[in-house]
């Protein structure tokens, strides 16, 4: 990723760059082994998807045109397989971000509002969660985002055991349409 980044014309400061696909003054485009990922206007992608938007192509023609500016010869469809096997690891990772990032926003929103507000209130079990769970889900959205390939499989399986993300979506989806309700 990062040196197609930089074959493109990126300069990468530690994994960072700016971003080509916003008005970006600072690097706030991460660029992962196999994916990037910006932080600021939330593009990501592998680096067929990079040079796709990039240069206004369909996926197919950027890989091509990877393959052409990298002199990968077209005998090799291990390289497209390769990809398309990765793009699936993508995949599940975005998913496991975008899920994890809906229940880290409602932690931190009952961690301010469901704090109890003297000694004597009762303590809310949502404040409780909050408190209990900010730190781990943090830390699986900074893997997911910074971490080696490894360590973002590892988080998205132990996400895949028994349905759990599934059972965490379901769940942030009840809570905000429960929210929604009420106001």
């Amino acid at each position: 990723m990062k040196e197609a980044a930089e074959h493109y014309g990126l300069e990468a400061r530690r994994d960072m760059v700016c971003c080509p696909f916003h008005n970006d003054r600072t690097p706030s485009m991460k660029l992962n082994e196999d994916y990037f990922y910006c932080f600021g206007c939330g593009a990501h992608g592998d680096v067929i998807d990079f040079v796709a938007r990039l240069f206004h192509l369909p996926p197919a023609e950027a890989a091509k045109k990877l393959a052409e500016d990298f002199g990968v010869a077209e005998q090799k469809p291990s390289v497209l397989v390769r990809l398309k096997r990765g793009k699936t690891q993508v995949e599940a990772e975005r998913h496991s971000l975008r899920v994890l990032r809906d229940y880290f926003g409602i932690l931190q929103d009952w961690k301010e509002h469901c704090a109890p507000q003297s000694p004597e209130d009762p303590i809310d079990p949502r404040y409780v969660e909050a408190c209990h769970m900010l730190d781990r889900i943090g830390n699986m959205l900074d893997i997911l985002a910074c971490g080696t390939p490894k360590e973002r499989a590892e988080v998205v399986a132990d996400m895949q055991k028994d349905n759990r993300l599934m059972r965490m979506e379901a769940r942030n989806r009840q809570i905000r349409e429960d929210e929604h309700g009420t106001k």
